[in-house]
């Protein structure tokens, strides 16, 4: 054997170099994201309404397979798969795994929030939230360049000194976040934290002094950033004189569910057959007063719902006004994607809001 190691070494050698590259490329990770299709899944998996609906309504929220800093190995297999988008990962992301999916949990919790109180609310049931329902910011994503007092989860109620009462229709903590301009100062915030304490979980309030941090953005405009993500974070009422709903995570984590979980939610508690048995399947987060907002991972959403005998794919926009939306990212990317399909069916249609979905499809 060792004869024969000697005599073929060179031969061994060229042969082994490809196993090597492989076994290297596949633990070597590289500063890229990938995204590529998934699937979809139905919503009254997720939320179901005790209204005695007679129809089974086929309104699907869709996924993407989604990874941070990949191997090389991933990296160069998803350059040559058309159906895959490469990234370069952002700066300033978390990678952590466990801080990425509490990040989505706490995502996929506000947006069953606002499905459900959106929709209630078209239906003509105002009484789902009260002046209880709204509770603060809910803090749902930190950069690494984010104050390290802050934690995933924490609800801002007052920050440099203003109060934020919610229910305006508007993100108050960034818009107060937004008239910053000093670099580096430091600013009150309170907090509401829950948190687990001697095998309790115990609410509490903490008041912290944060730093802003200078970053530039693609245009190389300068502008103040605290690295703080988050939602209005409105919890809807229980029990009241409205039909009950429960839900569950399901098997995906994240906001982009919203749109489609509202229309659901809607379509049960009015027992009228808006999707008229079309197999519906979107995109997009809702707010609680029922406006779609843009998501990430489009390009590959059009792709699954196609390949999964979509009737029609909802994009999200800021506006139905085409001199806008088709210069948005979400637009942009889907309709990309919708031109290279081979012969879709499939109708690829815009909205802005809940409502917008209901115009369309009580008229077609």
């Amino acid at each position: 054997m060792k004869k024969l190691v000697r005599e073929y070494w060179k031969l061994i050698l060229i042969f082994s170099i490809p196993y090597l590259f492989i076994i290297v490329a596949s633990v070597v990770k590289v500063n890229y994201d990938v995204v590529a299709p998934a699937s979809i899944t139905r919503v009254s998996e997720t939320i179901d309404v005790d209204n005695n609906s007679r129809y089974e309504s086929n309104i699907n929220v869709v996924s993407v397979y989604s990874y941070s800093k990949v191997s090389l190995l991933n990296y160069l297999m998803a350059k040559i798969n058309k159906n895959v988008t490469v990234s370069k990962t952002y700066e300033y992301e978390v990678t952590d795994y466990n801080l990425v999916y509490t990040s989505g949990v706490i995502q996929k919790r506000v947006s069953i929030y606002n499905a459900i109180i959106s929709a209630y609310k078209k239906a003509g049931y105002d009484d789902i939230i009260d002046e209880n329902s709204y509770k603060g910011y809910v803090i749902h994503t930190l950069s690494t360049y984010a104050p390290s007092q802050l934690k995933l989860g924490d609800i801002i109620v007052k920050f440099n000194g203003i109060d934020l009462k919610g229910l305006t229709g508007e993100n108050e903590f960034e818009k107060v976040a937004s008239d910053i301009l000093y670099e580096r100062k430091t600013y009150p915030i309170t907090v509401e934290r829950t948190e687990l304490i001697d095998g309790k979980y115990v609410t509490n309030l903490y008041d912290f002094q944060i730093a802003s941090n200078y970053f530039y953005n693609r245009g190389e405009e300068k502008y103040i950033s605290f690295g703080i993500y988050t939602y209005e974070y409105i919890i809807p009422k229980e029990n009241g004189d409205f039909p009950k709903y429960t839900w569950d995570f399901g098997n995906s984590i994240g906001p982009s569910g919203g749109l489609m979980q509202s229309l659901y939610v809607y379509e049960e508690l009015t027992s009228f057959n808006v999707t008229k048995n079309k197999k519906i399947v979107g995109t997009g987060t809702i707010d609680s007063y029922g406006n779609a907002g843009s998501i990430g991972g489009i390009y590959q959403k059009v792709i699954t719902a196609y390949l999964t005998g979509a009737d029609i794919f909802f994009v999200p926009v800021s506006t139905l006004d085409p001199e806008i939306y088709q210069n948005e990212s979400n637009y942009k990317e889907a309709k990309e994607s919708y031109d290279n399909l081979d012969d879709p069916k499939m109708k690829l249609v815009v909205v802005s809001s809940l409502d917008d979905i209901i115009d369309y499809l009580k008229n077609n």
